[in-house]
């Protein structure tokens, strides 16, 4: 059999091209996977038309990329919260909350050891964030136009642990904070903002779980919720239970993109995210 030699002239660079390109395919690969899933979930509609915001789909590309590139870091900060919630809860902690912040620690240690398994999970979150997003935009331009007040679907008593476009929060995350984080123990009711029909129940099991409201002139999308109340198509009045509050790494609902037990709050106004703050009452 004749000997066939291929030679190559720099063998480090083909290398390295070959793998640029590679890690390309696989990039547009996960990335039309998330359009698609986004424009079979909206009827058909384009994905750009349904989940057109500000930020649109290149800078939402760039923003996975920067997640994922502060995988560890992000692991480590909700290692950090977990061991700061059972500091804060004492000698008095009880034993299923116990239970569940040694489950929830050892989940991330075994993440932050298995790079892969952590880019998965982090990437499988932030295409459920977008979908339940991309939902809720289309709603709220469905919605109509009027005046918005709405209440607070939990009480404030621990503040606000993430505000809209809150900076320390990109520095941690990797992309922008379109929402507010109020703290609460996990497993709170969470309440109306107010009068509307319930459009969206996402049930993503461990990965990020919301509900999203149609209200006259909005919507209102509750994150990170471990379990239900409502369905969609119920009718419900502001200050009716909807949901139970999660948020703790590792238990229902809170997706692997988590700043600890809180309810996430989005409203949206003609299709685009507005802070909450502004048409919350004052407390």
């Amino acid at each position: 059999m004749p000997k066939i030699d291929i030679e190559i002239p720099h063998p480090v660079s083909a290398i390295i091209t070959i793998a640029v390109a590679l890690t390309a395919i696989v990039t547009v690969d996960h990335f039309t996977d998330f359009t698609a899933s986004v424009g079979e979930s909206s009827g058909g509609q384009a994905p750009q038309e349904i989940v057109r915001d500000a930020e649109g789909e290149g800078l939402r590309l760039r923003q996975q990329q920067a997640v994922l590139q502060k995988r560890e870091e992000i692991l480590r900060y909700q290692l950090q919260m977990l061991r700061e919630e059972r500091r804060l809860r004492g000698p008095g902690i009880s034993s299923a909350i116990e239970t569940d912040i040694d489950r929830s620690e050892q989940m991330l240690l075994d993440l932050i050891a298995d790079q892969q398994e952590a880019e998965g999970k982090i990437m499988l979150t932030l295409k459920q964030i977008w979908d339940a997003q991309g939902r809720a935009i289309t709603i709220s331009r469905k919605a109509g136009h009027a005046e918005l007040s709405l209440a607070w679907p939990v009480e404030p008593t621990l503040g606000i642990s993430a505000g809209f476009n809150d900076v320390h929060y990109e520095e941690i995350f990797g992309m922008p904070h379109k929402a507010i984080d109020i703290p609460v123990d996990q497993g709170t009711e969470v309440l109306a903002a107010a009068d509307g029909v319930v459009e969206d129940v996402s049930d993503n099991g461990y990965g990020f779980n919301a509900i999203t409201i149609r209200h006259h002139g909005a919507a209102t999308l509750y994150g990170h919720v471990e379990s239900f109340l409502v369905e969609e198509g119920d009718t419900v009045r502001q200050g009716q239970p909807i949901a139970l509050s999660g948020g703790r790494p590792g238990t229902p609902g809170a997706g692997h993109i988590s700043t600890g037990p809180h309810v996430h709050l989005e409203v949206f106004v003609d299709g685009e995210r507005v802070d909450p703050i502004v048409y919350l009452s004052k407390k």
